[in-house]
């Protein structure tokens, strides 16, 4: 009879190490994978944002405007107001806008527009481009990136973007 209760304490007391161990166990699984999946559901379903760049009527049909794109950027736990995120090039085409990314899909270098040529020119490695961001030349190894464009109460908005470089396919990076 008197083994019993110890039979009975050790056992109990065996289940307080397995139930202690567990605990522990997610007093330091918790924050580990909070840490792996929070910038993951941070960024799910963001595919590009919307970003204001400024009145209709300053945009043109005769050639493209370089406009800032200016957002919030957040870093791992750090939120930083009015970055820079980007440039576009914006023109207006009969009724609708035009929205190209201004990095060039070779390298990422910004391109520029020759107004002379009407054609955009990357300066790192002379990839050009028509003013509808065909590509006419060079390393670049797919033409401009064009971009999702909307205007809502008179101000132009775009679906800021970014695309790996170096690919032939429109790649989503952000």
């Amino acid at each position: 009879m008197s083994s019993e209760p110890s039979q009975s304490r050790r056992s109990f007391l065996g289940m307080l190490s397995v139930a202690g161990s567990a605990v522990i166990g997610l007093i330091v699984a918790v924050p580990g994978a909070s840490y792996v999946i929070d910038p993951l559901l941070r960024s799910a379903g963001k595919k590009g944002r919307w970003v204001r760049l400024g009145d209709l009527s300053t945009f043109g049909e005769d050639h493209p405007v370089s406009v800032p794109v200016e957002g919030e950027q957040t870093d791992a736990w750090t939120k930083s107001d009015k970055v820079r995120l980007g440039m576009v090039w914006i023109r207006k085409k009969g009724d609708k806008i035009v929205a190209l990314n201004a990095e060039c899909p070779h390298l990422g270098c910004k391109v520029g527009y020759e107004r002379d040529h009407k054609k955009f020119a990357c300066p790192c490695h002379e990839s050009s481009f028509s003013q509808e961001g065909d590509q006419l030349g060079g390393p670049a190894p797919r033409s401009l990136d064009p971009l999702e464009t909307r205007v809502v109460d008179g101000k132009v908005e775009v679906r800021f973007v970014r695309y790996r470089a170096q690919v032939k396919e429109r790649v989503e990076v952000g």
